[in-house]
Order: structure tokens, then C-alpha cells, then sequence
């Protein structure tokens, strides 16, 4: 799974699944290595692996706000 800061947080990441993306406190997200907290400081995201109970509490009662995924048009020729 995919981890993104949230622009003008220190302490959410985001992430999507399906056509939905969540928003979490990074404390939330249990998994951070020294390596994947660099990625995420560094890079601005990160991808770690979860196990599907973990899923489903991010996108659970973990979760600060979710909604449906925004897909960008083709721009028209």
C-alpha cells in the first residue's frame, strides 16, 4: 500500500484503495521502518505492506476521512 503526506500536516498520511481514498494518523500506519520513515520524510510517500486486518481497521475506525477517489480527464484534443 501506498502512503502520502496530506499537504500542511506533520502527523496524516493518505492512501488509496479501490476507488476510495483515506486519510489516517501516520502513529496509525504501525508498520514505519527507519528506511520507509526516511522514504516518507524524503520522498513525500511511501510503500510499506499491511495485512488485510490492518486494512480494515485504516479504512475502519482508524480512518479520519474518506471519499471517493477524484480520477483526472484525458485532456480533448
Amino acid at each position: 500500500m501506498t502512503f502520502s503526506w496530506v499537504p500542511g500536516t506533520m502527523d496524516q498520511v493518505r492512501f488509496s484503495t479501490g476507488e476510495r481514498s483515506y486519510t489516517v494518523l501516520l502513529k496509525d500506519v504501525q508498520q514505519l521502518s527507519v528506511h520507509s520513515a526516511a522514504d516518507l520524510y524524503l520522498k513525500g510517500r511511501v510503500v510499506l505492506p499491511i495485512t488485510a486486518a490492518h486494512h480494515a481497521e485504516l479504512t475502519g475506525h482508524l480512518a479520519l476521512t474518506s471519499g471517493v477517489r477524484r480520477v483526472s480527464a484525458a485532456p480533448a484534443t
